[in-house]
C-alpha cells in the first residue's frame, strides 16, 4: 500500500458519523444564510435564549421517536399523549396541595400507559404502527377534550416554588430546561449506542428474525420504545406546564411535523435499523430555528411550513450525498 493510499484511507469518514456531519453541515449553512440576511437578530444572545426556551421540548420528544423509528416502527400519537399526561399533572397538582412529585408521577403513569397501549396493539395484535398510532392520536385528543372541556388551568401559586425554578428557571443566560434536555440526550445517547438495550433496538429494526434467533425479545424491545415515547411526552408536558404556569388541552398541537422533521433531518431514516441521537439534537435545533429565521429575514409566518418541507428535502439530499443507504 502506497503512502498516498494510506493518507486517503486515514481521512475516510466512518458511516456512523455521516448523518451527524450531514445534519451539522446543513444547520451551519442555514444559520449562515440567516445571519447574512438578519445579522442583528442572529448575532444577539437574547435570541438564542428565547429559542432555548422551547427547544428542549422538541429534543425530548424527538429522542424517544428515534428509538421507535430505529426499531422499525413509527409513532404518530405523541401530540395527543402530551396534553393527556399534562391533564393528569394539572388535575393532580392542586388536588395534592401542589405536591410536585405526585403530580409528575400521575403524568408519567398516564404517558407510560399510552405507550403500553400502542405497544400492545402493534406487537401483540400485529397492527400497523402507522395506522394504529394515528388512530390513537385522534382517540386521545378526543378523550382529553372530553375530560377537560376546554378549560384553561392556571397555577400561579406554583410560580415561586424551588422546583419550578430548578426545572424552568434561568441558569445564567440559558434556560434550565435546556440543561435537562441535553442531559436526557446524553443518557439516552449512551443507552442507544453503548447499552444492550440500544443494540437490541438496532437489531429489531434491522433484522428482527436474526434477533429472535439470537434470543432477543423483539416484541418487548418495541413495547419499551413506545413506553419511552409516553415517558418523554409526560416530561414534555410537565415542563410545558411549568414554563407557562398554565395547562390547556391543545398544548400538543404543532409538535407533529416539527418533531418528525427533526428526526429525519437528524439522519434517522424511516427504514429502521439505524439512527443517531446527536443528529436528532442538531435536527431539532435546525427545525426550531426555522420559525425564528423565517420571521427574522422578513418573510411572513406562512412560509414556516414551506421551510419545514424544504429543510426535510434538502437534508435528505445532503444525507444521500454522504451515504446513499440512508434514503433507500
Amino acid at each position: 500500500m502506497t503512502l498516498e493510499n494510506k493518507v486517503v484511507k486515514k481521512f475516510v469518514i466512518p458511516d456512523k458519523f455521516k448523518p451527524v456531519i450531514g445534519a451539522a453541515g446543513f444547520y451551519l449553512v442555514m444559520m449562515g444564510i440567516f445571519i447574512y440576511f438578519a445579522p442583528d437578530v442572529f448575532l444577539d444572545v437574547g435570541m438564542f435564549t428565547a429559542v432555548f426556551l422551547s427547544l428542549p421540548l422538541y429534543i425530548i420528544m424527538g429522542l424517544a421517536l428515534v428509538f421507535v423509528t430505529v426499531s422499525g416502527e413509527i409513532d404518530l400519537s405523541f401530540p395527543s399523549i402530551v396534553p393527556l399526561s399534562g391533564l393528569a399533572f394539572a388535575l393532580t397538582l392542586p388536588a395534592s396541595h401542589y405536591n410536585f412529585g405526585l403530580a409528575f408521577l400521575a403524568s408519567v403513569v398516564t404517558g407510560i400507559s399510552c405507550g403500553l397501549l400502542n405497544g400492545f396493539l402493534v406487537t401483540k395484535l400485529g397492527f400497523s404502527s402507522l395506522i394504529t398510532t394515528l388512530g390513537i392520536n385522534f382517540m386521545l385528543i378526543g378523550l382529553t377534550q372530553v375530560l377537560n372541556r376546554g378549560e384553561v388551568r392556571q397555577f400561579g401559586e406554583f410560580d415561586d416554588s424551588p422546583i419550578r425554578r430548578a426545572i424552568v428557571g434561568s441558569w445564567g443566560p440559558i434556560p434550565a430546561q435546556m440543561f435537562w434536555g441535553i442531559g436526557l440526550a446524553v443518557i439516552l445517547g449512551f443507552i442507544f449506542n453503548r447499552h444492550q438495550f440500544g443494540i437490541h433496538v438496532h437489531i429489531a429494526g434491522d433484522n428482527p428474525e436474526a434477533g429472535r434467533a439470537m434470543g432477543v425479545n423483539i416484541e418487548r424491545v418495541k413495547v419499551l420504545c413506545f413506553v419511552l415515547v409516553g415517558f418523554c411526552c409526560a416530561l414534555t408536558s410537565t415542563i410545558g406546564i411549568l414554563l407557562n404556569s398554565t395547562y390547556y388541552s391543545t398544548m400538543g398541537e404543532g409538535y407533529l411535523l416539527p418533531v418528525l422533521a427533526a428526526v429525519f433531518v437528524g439522519g434517522t431514516p424511516v427504514t429502521g435499523g439505524r439512527g443517531t441521537i446527536a443528529g436528532l439534537v442538531i435536527g431539532a435545533t435546525t427545525v426550531v430555528f426555522i420559525n425564528t429565521g423565517v420571521i427574522a429575514v422578513g418573510l411572513d409566518g406562512y412560509y414556516t411550513q414551506l421551510g419545514f418541507g424544504l429543510v426535510i428535502i434538502l437534508s435528505l439530499l445532503g444525507h444521500r450525498a454522504l451515504s446513499g443507504r440512508l434514503t433507500r
